[in-house]
């Protein structure tokens, strides 16, 4: 059985009376009440605030778990993201630097990039228009800030 304990001095109360019999302290009911309100009235603000606690560590953890992933959506691929895989693979890329390269030079020229691959090939007849591992013909994007050569097997620079 629990027994009341003097809020003062902290013994346990065997008898119902009005003053501790180890300090002296009022013990009449309503001081009573109050000691054991106020130890509840703790425990509540305690588990409240852990539970805040962890609901904070969670979305802390939660929002730095998602910020440290990267997306590229919407982004070009810059030339340091291509890696080729084979002979034929760095073949294709050395054709779409050089065809990105006379896109510079007819841009510097011409004063615009080249619509398509054809008038790009007129302006430089050394260029290679086919991807030499799948034989087809690279297309050209142009916007108004960049150009991108794409080849349907490796992909786009």
């Amino acid at each position: 059985m629990n027994y009341p304990k003097c809020p003062s001095c902290g013994h346990e109360l065997l008898d119902r009376t009005d003053k501790c019999p180890f300090c002296g302290a009022d013990l009449s009911r309503r001081s009573l009440r109050s000691t054991g309100a106020q130890a509840n009235h703790l425990r509540k603000i305690i588990l409240l605030v852990s539970v805040m606690m962890v609901i904070s560590g969670a979305a802390f953890t939660f929002f730095f778990a998602m910020s440290g992933k990267s997306t590229n959506y919407g982004t070009d691929k810059s030339p340091e993201q291509v890696i080729p895989q084979d002979t034929n693979a760095e073949h294709c890329f050395e054709n779409m630097y050089r065809i990105l390269d006379a896109e510079d030079e007819y841009l510097d020229r011409n004063g615009r990039y080249a619509d398509n691959i054809d008038e790009l090939h007129q302006f430089d007849s050394a260029l290679e228009l086919e991807c030499p591992q799948s034989g087809l013909p690279y297309s050209i994007v142009n916007t108004k800030q960049s150009v991108q050569v794409i080849c349907s097997v490796h992909g786009e620079i």
